[in-house]
């Protein structure tokens, strides 16, 4: 797998939601990606099912998927972090790529992009050669009612034609976008209501992608134009109703499920796996589910992603360590978000493994914590971490947990060590919280802790393993921790 680079993420933002469009509406902030395909033996997709009976799984290793991938659009590739969300997918998916980059102005069209001469501008980057370039417009533009969609057409066709030069075997992915909420002031008047919306977007893109490129390129090279139907899977979602909402306050941009499940549909177009399984980023686990099982309805995908299919094991002796909160500790995996995931995880003897770490449910995070422990920690792990709880009271605070999920655990048993701490006592309240893995629970006393753990002895796991944190039933306790995880596996 190809050595890891860090990501580099060009935002240039003049304005977002409020800045006004070439044709008088509402922008959108801009982005757009793109990828080579995975180059393994068997690429996957919607044909490529599971593995036959009998066959090893992982006949020959993975191929890195797309090194480089550029986004072109505007706020609706850009809002809630999506390319760093789709980014962390390809991680945890076992994919490595160098660089995951985006030029982004807040609504512009790729008529807007298409004119910009700046250096750091669309055309001058897509010249530089990318693996996958991801076109997305404006999100009125390619439709009847606002349009004029023949210039979304125009303009794709041209920045495909840039692409292909620079790169004959460059995959264009055109980003479909996705209707206004049901609300939203744009109904009923300019569209009738969001399906009618969907349907131009839709018909549009598509057309784009399936005719008006192929005849209307002047490119030598011709590789096949793509389509990530995110519109779509948007629209299959919404027609359940909310929970999840897909939009944002604004009733036009997404929210951080909708990001999501943009990510989720851009990364089974682009490396054409299954998206179940997938770190849940900014939602629960219910949510991250429902919404990994729609995008590969309409990807097509079905075999899993490398990091799940190939799972490498934790090995006899072993151990992964998370630190929770925000501040970072060499050796620790680090996961200080509290709704997110980190991993595939490193063990302490250096193995991969395909453990992936998952929060949710918590309501923030702290530092003040102690730093000095008897325990050999990093002052980074002990003096912070995620917290559950509620400022109106133990009874209140009774309602709520937060949850730590290890999934891609190998089978067998487990010792898990949980530290917390947190200075003073709440003005008499405490901090008692409560840890539970099955139908097993220890309470752990955090009030400027130094040196003692919650210990699991004797954990069965066959793949996942899920522990609530919570404030104590007793006491007054309003507000339960947790700093740091040991998973040691002994047989």
């Amino acid at each position: 797998m190809k050595r890891l680079a860090l990501c580099c993420l060009v935002i240039i933002a003049a304005g977002c939601t409020d800045d006004l469009d070439p044709d008088g509406g509402l922008g959108d902030a801009a982005v757009s990606d793109g990828g080579r395909r995975d180059g393994s033996a068997d690429g996957g997709g919607a044909d490529a099912g599971g593995a036959d009976a009998g066959v090893d799984p992982c006949p020959s290793p993975e191929g890195p998927g797309p090194a480089r991938i550029l986004f072109v659009g505007n706020s609706f590739t850009f809002t809630a972090n999506m390319p760093t969300v789709f980014r962390s997918l390809a991680l945890a998916g076992g994919y490595a790529p160098d660089e995951v980059v985006m030029r982004a102005i807040g609504g512009q069209t790729l008529q807007g992009h298409r004119a910009d001469s700046a250096a750091e501008g669309a055309p001058a980057r897509v010249r530089e050669g990318w693996d996958v370039v991801i076109l997305q417009e404006y999100s009125t533009r390619p439709t009847d009612s606002v349009g004029p969609a023949e210039r979304f057409k125009i303009d794709a066709t041209w920045f495909y034609d840039l692409a292909v030069e620079a790169n004959p075997e460059v995959r264009v992915i055109l980003y479909e976008t996705f209707a206004r909420r049901f609300n939203h002031s744009i109904y009923p008047g300019t569209f009738d209501d969001p399906e009618d919306m969907q349907a131009q977007l839709r018909f549009h893109y598509r057309d784009c992608a399936e005719n008006y490129i192929p005849a209307m390129s002047e490119a030598a090279f011709a590789p096949p134009v793509e389509l990530a139907a995110v519109g779509d899977a948007w629209e299959s979602v919404l027609m359940e109703g909310e929970p999840p909402r897909l939009h944002g306050g604004d009733d036009y941009h997404p929210s951080a499920a909708g990001a999501y499940l943009t990510a989720l549909v851009l990364f089974g177009t682009i490396y054409e796996r299954s998206t179940v399984g997938l770190p849940a980023i900014g939602v629960d686990e219910a949510t991250a589910l429902e919404l990994q099982e729609t995008a590969d309805s309409f990807t097509g995908a079905t075999r899993p992603a490398p990091a799940l299919e190939c799972v490498p094991e934790l090995p006899v002796g072993d151990e992964v360590r998370v630190d929770f909160g925000p501040t970072a500790a060499d050796g620790w995996a680090d996961l200080g978000s509290i709704n997110g995931s980190v991993g595939p995880l490193v063990s302490v003897g250096g193995a991969a493994t395909g453990i992936v770490a998952r929060t949710s449910g918590f309501t923030g995070t702290q530092t003040g914590g102690s730093a000095a422990n008897d325990l050999g920690y990093p002052g980074g792990v002990s003096s912070d971490s995620l917290w559950v709880g509620s400022f109106d009271g133990h009874a209140a605070a009774l309602a709520l947990e937060g949850t730590v999920t290890l999934s891609g655990l190998s089978a067998g048993t487990y010792v898990i060590t949980v530290f917390a701490s947190r200075d003073g006592d709440d003005g008499g309240n405490g901090r008692v919280t409560r840890y539970a893995i099955g139908s097993e629970s220890i309470e752990l006393d955090v009030v400027d802790n130094e040196s003692r753990v919650a210990t699991f002895a004797e954990v069965e796991s066959d793949g996942t393993l899920r522990m609530t944190v919570g404030v104590s039933a007793t006491g007054a306790s309003r507000f339960g921790y947790i700093g740091s995880l040991i998973a040691h596996r002994v047989r």
